[in-house]
């Protein structure tokens, strides 16, 4: 059915006032006027939501059950006080992830998103940069391999974010599962079959309740890290100081934060507080390195030479450098990540 003309300002906001295909992504979410009604009137109760809408609140409860399972819309923390608000999702990658992590999602479905970030997205790019959008993530070093006279503190440590953590899910990465589906991304680094991603707290609850994903004990979970960092993959978490909050494990390959960067020459991610320096002296000019950096901010010519513009700080050059040549420094300050 035609889409509302709430749910075609909704398509505005994310960023795609003028795509057939996201307007198909959001025909097929909302595929009923009861759907594109309550979409209409959100964010609200389900009590709120019935009383605006002259429905019953057992089918607008109905209606938003329906939602939540498609990822369409989610529970808003935020604003929930007392009762439970629903909301739709604030932002394209937000739906995106929540809409593919869906049970059983259709293979077209895949495809359309796939088309939305590959293709699409980068076409938003300059829109971001006039609003100065900051990064919704930033990257977490590897902490074993941080200068030891320098302080990693708990919400730069991927392993103190898990030991700190009330409740862990883990799930498949959806920038991952969907490059696999599409057969894009054959030499994929990733474990085979191992859930690496995690949603920390209250971000978990919400997959839980949709029925996505599982929970894991601080053991599994540092164990999973564990299996990331050996892969190469990149610890990435959201840009603000928060306990509810996602803990990726990406590659450039399939991320889509890491296709921005790289390709499209956008700072999707926030790099973290220290930056890779090499010892001449030690170095063995092997070129594992250059392998394992996921930023391609690294060139081989008899020693590896960094581009320091383009170091993350994410440590993966360090981990398995065999003559220990590398190491991460400081070189920005705690106020660094945000706060807000």
């Amino acid at each position: 059915m035609p889409l509302s003309e709430s749910l075609q300002k909704y398509a505005k906001k994310l960023g795609y006032p003028n795509s057939p295909t996201m307007e198909k992504i959001l025909s097929i979410l909302f595929d009923t006027e009861e759907k594109q009604t309550i979409a209409s009137l959100l964010p609200g109760s389900i009590d709120n939501l019935a009383g605006r809408a002259c429905m019953h609140p057992q089918d607008v409860e109905r209606v938003i059950k329906e939602l939540r399972f498609m990822g369409a819309v989610c529970r808003n923390h935020r604003l929930s006080g007392g009762e439970e608000v629903f909301e739709l999702y604030p932002g394209v990658i937000e739906l995106r992830d929540a809409v593919l992590l869906t049970p059983g999602i259709d293979y077209s479905m895949v495809e359309m998103w796939d088309r939305i970030i590959r293709e699409e997205l980068p076409e938003t790019i300059p829109l971001w940069r006039k609003y100065k959008v900051p990064p919704a993530l930033r990257t977490i070093p590897i902490e074993k391999t941080v200068d030891s006279r320098s302080t990693v503190l708990d919400i730069e440590s991927a392993a103190a974010i898990v030991e700190n953590a009330e409740q862990i899910v883990v799930l498949p990465c959806v920038c991952r599962s969907s490059r696999h589906t599409l057969n894009k991304s054959p030499d994929c680094p990733a474990p085979e079959d191992a859930h690496i991603c995690m949603l920390i707290n209250r971000f978990g609850e919400e997959a839980l309740e949709r029925g996505i994903g599982a929970a894991v004990s601080k053991e599994e979970a540092l164990a999973k890290l564990k299996l990331a960092e050996e892969a190469g993959l990149v610890h990435m978490t959201r840009n603000n100081i928060k306990s509810d909050l996602s803990l990726c494990n990406c590659c450039s390959c399939c991320c889509t934060g890491l296709f921005l960067i790289n390709q499209i020459k956008y700072e999707a991610f926030a790099p973290s507080r220290f930056r890779v320096r090499l010892n001449k002296e030690k170095c063995l000019g092997c070129g594992v390195c250059v392998d394992r950096c996921q930023f391609h901010a690294i060139e081989l010519d008899e020693v590896p030479k960094v581009d320091p513009d383009s170091c993350f700080g994410c440590g993966n050059c360090v981990l398995t450098c065999p003559a220990e040549a590398l190491i991460l420094e400081e070189i920005r300050p705690r106020e660094f990540i945000r706060s807000t």
